[in-house]
Parts: C-alpha cells; structure tokens; sequence
C-alpha cells in the first residue's frame, strides 16, 4: 500500500510531531477523566458518610427525647407529654427512613431495624394503653434498649466513614497503578513513533546525502532517485539534472583531452624526427655545443611524448573501456620487462635495486598491467634521490597477489593520501628531475587496477619513501619454480 506523501518536508515534520504528541495527549485526556470521576466519587462518598453521620447523631437525640417525653406521660398521664411523644415519634420515622437510603453495612442495618422495631412497639403501647399499666412500665423500660442500639447505629455511622476513607485509598492506589501502567506503554510508543519518523525524515536526507557523495566521486551513470515529500523530490530531480550535466561536462573533457593529445603529437613528430636528423649528423656533422642542445631536444621531446601518451591513457580510462584483453600475464616476467625498460633512468640516479618476485600468473590485460607497472615504477625512479633504494616484491596473500613497490624518496604525507590517486592531483613533493608530471600516472593506475577488479592503496613506509601496495585477484598459477629472493642489493 502506497501512502500518499506531503507536499513539503515541513508538512511531514509537522505531521510526525502529531503522531509523536497524539498518545501524550490521549493519556492526559484519561487521566483528566479518571481524575474528575475520582474526585466526584470521593465527593459523594464523603457527603453520604457525612449525612449518615449527621442522620445518626439527629436519630439518638430524637430517642433520648422521646425517651424523656414516653417516661413523663406514663407517670403523670398529661395529654400534652402524650402529644410531645408522638411528634417526637414521626420524627423518629424520618430519621430512621432517612437513615436506611445510605449505603449501609448489614450490622449497622440490622441494629437500625431492631432499634426501629423497639421504639414502633412502645409507640404503640404508650399510645393504646393506659399510661398506668403494668404494660405501659414495660414499654418505656424498653428505651434502655433502645438507646444502646441507637449507639450502635451512630458508631456504625463512624465506621461508615472509615470504610469510604478506605474505599477512596484503594481507588487512589488503584489510579496510581493504571498510571504507572499507562506511562510504561506511552514510553515505548512515543519512542516507536519518534524512530519511526526519524527513519522517515531522515531516508531522503540519507539518500540526497548519498547522491552527493556518488556525485563527488566521479560515478555519473547512477541515477538519482530520492523519496519523501514533493519539495525534496524535485530536489532529487534537480541533483539528477546535475547528475547528466556533469556526465556531459565529463564527457567534453575526455575529448578535449583525446584531441589536444592527438592534435599535440604531430607537431611533436616532426620535432623529434628533426631532433633525430640532427642526432645522426644527417644535415651535417655537430660541434660539441651544437650535440648537447641536440641532445636536450631529444630527451625533452621523449619526456613529452611519454606525457602525451600518459594523457591519452588517462582519457582510455575515463572513457570507462572496461573490455580487456584477458591473457595469462606473469607478473614477475612483466616486472623485469619494466625494470629493463626503466634500466636507463635506474641507471642514471644509480638506484639500489631489490626484488623478491615469486613467479605468479593473473588473468588480465596484459598491456594494462604494463601501463600499472611501469607508471608505478615511473613515480618511485623518479622521487627517489642520488643512490636511493628502491625495493619491488611480488608474493600470494590468500586469493589476491600483492605487488609492493617501496622507494626511498619523501614520501606521501598523510593528507595527500586519499587524494594522491585523483586525476591531475599533484603532491607537495617534488620529484629530483627536471620534468613535472601531469598527474595523471596514479589516476590511470587506479582505473586499471578497479577494471581488473583489483585496488590499490598507499601504506605507511617508515622512516621515509612511499610504499605503494596493489592486489590483483589470483585467477590462476605459475609452473611450480624456485622462488627469486635477491637478498642482496643489485647496482645497474
């Protein structure tokens, strides 16, 4: 079931403000009504104790005065105390109908029924006898009796009290507990709903954040796609239409670097043939002075070529060519063919060499492997110093093989790290040669490195240098062969 979403992220933040106030709201509203139905009912209680009370106080009073009046009239006979008796006597009655609405034990009920019985019977006998008979002196004896009930009745009355007193604790305790109750099940829900919508605010937040990030890593073929209400939906779609925009911009450098590099080497050509000419004494034979500017042209110009050539590389990788020419490449081979290559410049800075290749077979492109290799060696011949050290290992670690490449230069400083295989990113230091690079030798690594579904990082060398380590998946090995450890340090 789809929900319909806000319009804006105010309008869901509002609304999951609500959802996480409801519940507070509905256990307030319950405890305002439990609160004024306990007040009403202790009201009630306390006014009917309070009547009864009152009722059992006006009853005995009426029984002592009926009692006085009954004993005047049965020993003087006088028509007027006969009178005073029987309007004591209805209101007796009243009292004691009064008396019996109230909410009252069975003792209380009974001793009131008894009392009500007494004094009906000396009514009746005061009231029909003649004042002076044996029964008339043997009702008003029956007061004694009756006063002792009506005592009964008005400390019933008292224990009355007691018990509403008790029966409002009790809803008191009872109150207090479905409060305690009522605030452990609020808790819990006010914290799935707040989780709830925290995880709802925050999905597009998430996942605009996670845009950027794709964004700023150069990944331009992942639409973006953000949920939630319209206004950070059109966000999404903007970042989308930023998305493409970049891909195109990325797309237009690519080529102009494609071109200029290819428009670039056909001037260079020309130079370099003529540099050659020159060289070989073709035009006419060269003085001393004359050889060494010659000789400058001709080693610049192959230090231009070799940057071309790393700009049309870097192009290739950009251009996500991912179809590689998979062949079983011996990287322990490939390394000699690069050391030999780079013997020159090894030479030249009269480098130590150390190498401990095991002989371990990959499946890759074998051309980019040479690119890696070489462009890795490039970097360490060149940032290392005037009879530097320069180590190379190849070994098997679990189902990768490691290639270590260590030199002994000054090393990549721990801010440069994550940035140092950016493309046209150059570090702080610089290199013991003439010619500054372009940046791009480690950014063509990395992407050739990612397309045989290998990595690279930059690992703490101590005390100095910089120890680049790469691992390929191992796809398949060598013919078992003794292991080439060369110890010793070899001088080309």
């Amino acid at each position: 079931m789809i929900f319909p979403q806000p319009k804006s992220f105010r309008k869901l933040l509002l609304i999951g403000f609500c959802f996480a106030v409801l519940p507070l709201l509905v256990a307030v509203a319950y405890a305002a009504v439990y609160m004024d139905r306990l007040a009403k009912q202790s009201q009630q209680a306390v006014y009917q104790a309070a009547k009864a009370t009152q009722t059992s106080r006006t009853l005995v009073e009426i029984l002592t005065r009926l009692e006085r009046a009954g004993r005047q009239y049965q020993i003087l006979g006088d028509a007027a105390l006969l009178k005073g008796f029987q309007e004591n006597h209805e209101l007796f009655e009243k009292a004691a109908d009064s008396l019996l609405e109230f909410q009252l034990d069975k003792s209380m009920h009974d001793q009131l029924q008894a009392l009500i019985k007494i004094e009906v019977s000396v009514y009746l006998t005061l009231t029909r006898q003649d004042f002076n008979s044996a029964a008339a002196k043997n009702a008003v004896e029956k007061f004694a009796v009756a006063s002792e009930l009506a005592r009964k009745v008005l400390a019933g009355s008292n224990r009355v009290i007691d018990t509403e007193v008790q029966v409002l604790h009790d809803m008191a305790a009872t109150a207090q507990n479905q409060f305690v109750w009522v605030g452990l099940t609020l808790i819990p829900t006010i914290i799935i709903i707040v989780i709830a919508f925290s995880i709802i605010l925050s999905r597009p937040i998430r996942q605009i954040d996670y845009a950027i990030k794709t964004l700023g890593s150069g990944v331009f073929n992942e639409p973006v796609y953000v949920t939630g209400p319209e206004d950070l939906q059109y966000l999404g779609q903007r970042l989308d239409w930023l998305r493409m925009r970049l891909a195109e911009v990325e797309e237009e450098k690519a080529k102009f670097v494609r071109h200029v590099s290819h428009e670039l080497k056909t001037p260079l050509t020309a130079i370099r043939e003529g540099a050659d000419l020159l060289d070989d004494g073709v035009v006419g034979n060269l003085n001393q002075r004359q050889r060494q500017v010659v000789e400058i042209l001709v080693s610049n110009t192959s230090k231009l070529q070799q940057l071309i050539e790393d700009l049309l590389n870097f192009s290739a990788a950009h251009t996500k060519i991912t179809k590689l020419n998979n062949e079983q490449v011996q990287l322990d081979k490939l390394i000699h063919r690069v050391i030999n290559d780079q013997k020159l410049a090894i030479m030249a800075k009269k480098l130590h060499l150390k190498t401990k290749l095991e002989p371990i077979a990959v499946s890759g492109d074998k051309e980019m492997l040479r690119v890696v290799i070489d462009n890795l060696m490039s970097n360490a011949v060149k940032y290392s110093p005037l009879n530097g050290r320069l180590a190379i290992a190849v070994q098997k670690v679990g189902l990768d093989a490691k290639v270590d490449i260590i030199d002994d230069g000054p090393g990549i400083s721990d801010a440069e790290k994550h940035r140092v295989f950016d493309a046209f990113f150059q570090g702080k230091a610089k290199p013991t040669g003439h010619i500054k690079g372009t940046g791009v030798g480690l950014s063509i690594v990395k992407e050739f490195i990612q397309a045989h579904g290998g990595y690279i990082e930059v690992t703490d060398n101590q005390p100095t240098g910089a120890h680049m380590s790469l691992r390929l998946p191992l796809q398949s090995y060598a013919e078992e062969a003794p292991i080439v450890d060369e110890d010793r340090l070899r001088v080309f």
